[in-house]
């Protein structure tokens, strides 16, 4: 004998219930922070992590031996605008 399809014989087909979306924690609506510092030099605005020439966000000691290299390589006229990127970038980390 055969069995009859599920919907001749009076059964619906299960269905399945859609589960909500997972969504990471991290992007969860929860404000995102931003790993850039931007300051303002001359009239234009910069990311000091960019003049440094590290990634958004790196670590202080990678920040400070950046800027070291950065000035001993520099000629005087750009030195305070490498000082400006180093003190923003520590004034958002204190």
């Amino acid at each position: 004998m055969e069995a009859a399809p599920p919907e001749k014989a009076g059964l619906e087909p299960l269905r399945r219930q859609a589960a909500a979306p997972q969504v990471h924690p991290d992007l969860s609506g929860a404000k995102t922070k931003s790993l850039n510092v931007m300051f303002n030099y001359n009239g234009h605005s910069w990311d000091a992590y960019e003049v440094l020439g590290v990634p958004a966000g790196a670590s202080l000691k990678l920040v400070t031996e950046a800027y070291q290299t950065a000035i001993r390589r520099s000629d005087k006229e750009s030195l305070e605008f490498l000082e400006t990127a180093y003190k923003a970038i520590l004034n958002k980390s204190a």
